[in-house]
């Protein structure tokens, strides 16, 4: 069981996950064409729509899918069989529509309203290259504008844990929301897990996300340069430091060198997978999140949460895309879990 309060049963949703409605538009690159439009390879970049169309110019797009980084996680966790749901804005738009259907399928309940007027649906191209890093350029359209009237109250109320995407924090009204939906939470004895992005999102946001942890988190997902960058530490050993003066359950990612599981002075190690073929690291951390939840909404040891986290996280690579093209359920139960 965790050691934290307990979660309350009787709710309808496990997670109801808050962040960017966008649509994926993946292709195959190589080096020569990150340097070539300038862009920092491996990093998120927030572009216009001019630079957009510039882009689905010069690439041969391989697949096209729903997608946001919270939206990912709520959708690996409902192929997991939990009862999940999303908020995010998109426009009554051929992409909009595609967003909203591609959850559907999955069985997520997306409960947001669809924007007649205002900006396009939100896309992102995402860039791999040979080595498996993924450069992601975002158009976040209309998705910024999600606003306190989108939040559905009702479903905060009866949901287990609200996941925010640090992503959204760039907009102004969408901060508003998150401090609404974390409101309601509180009310209900909801959790509140926040996943911090990207290192650049956390230079942006580094004050006020600190001050979210401190007085709303509950569950902190980051990976080791995200939560250096939190700390404005240099190396993961102090990071790890400064998160045991915390009340939240931290949960970082290290690649290569698996995961780290931190509540006050507990800490568990999760080795890595081993043997996996690394074609696409698009959506690992999401995934990641995906799996950790699972158990920790099903009451697993936080240990074994970890371990979770690592196998669905470790299910994304060999695959290209930002979700599995396989059950995670059955990649569990391999492993003897639930």
């Amino acid at each position: 069981m965790n050691s934290n309060k307990s979660l309350k049963k009787e709710k309808k949703y496990g997670v109801v996950g808050i962040g960017n409605a966008i649509v994926d538009i993946f292709a195959n690159v190589e080096d020569e064409f990150i340097s070539e439009n300038k862009l920092e390879k491996g990093m998120m970049k927030l572009i216009d729509e001019s630079d957009i169309e510039h882009l689905n110019k010069r690439i041969v797009a391989s697949k096209q899918e729903s997608g946001g980084s919270a939206a990912n996680t709520i959708a690996g966790l409902a192929s997991l069989g939990n009862n999940v749901a999303f908020i995010g804005k998109v426009k009554d738009d051929i992409l909009g529509r595609s967003f909203e259907k591609g959850l559907s399928d999955l069985g997520v309940l997306y409960c947001t309203r669809k924007a007649a007027e205002g900006s396009p649906t939100a896309c992102c191209i995402v860039l791999s290259t040979p080595d498996a890093q993924r450069t992601m350029n975002t158009f976040l359209g209309i998705s910024g504008t999600l606003a306190s009237e989108d939040i559905d109250e009702k479903i905060i109320l009866d949901s287990k844990i609200i996941y925010l995407e640090g992503y959204l924090w760039d907009s102004d009204n969408a901060k508003k929301a998150f401090l609404k939906a974390i409101e309601l939470a509180g009310k209900s004895s909801g959790e509140v897990a926040l996943t911090l992005s990207d290192s650049f999102c956390v230079e942006r946001h580094r004050d006020e996300f600190l001050e979210l942890l401190e007085k709303h988190t509950d569950i902190l997902f980051a990976n080791e340069d995200e939560i250096k960058m939190l700390f404005q530490v240099s190396t993961f050993e102090d990071a790890v430091k400064c998160c045991r003066n915390k009340r939240a359950v931290f949960a970082l990612t290290r690649g290569e060198a698996g995961s780290v599981i931190i509540e006050g002075s507990r800490q568990y190690h999760i080795k890595p997978e081993i043997n996996i073929e690394v074609l696409d690291t698009t959506g690992a951390g999401d995934m990641y999140a995906a799996g950790f939840l699972h158990g920790y909404i099903n009451n697993k040891h936080l240990s074994i949460c970890g371990r979770m986290g690592n196998l669905t996280a470790a299910a994304v690579l060999p695959h290209f895309g930002a979700r599995p093209g396989i059950s995670l359920s059955d990649i569990l139960k391999r492993s003897g879990y639930k």
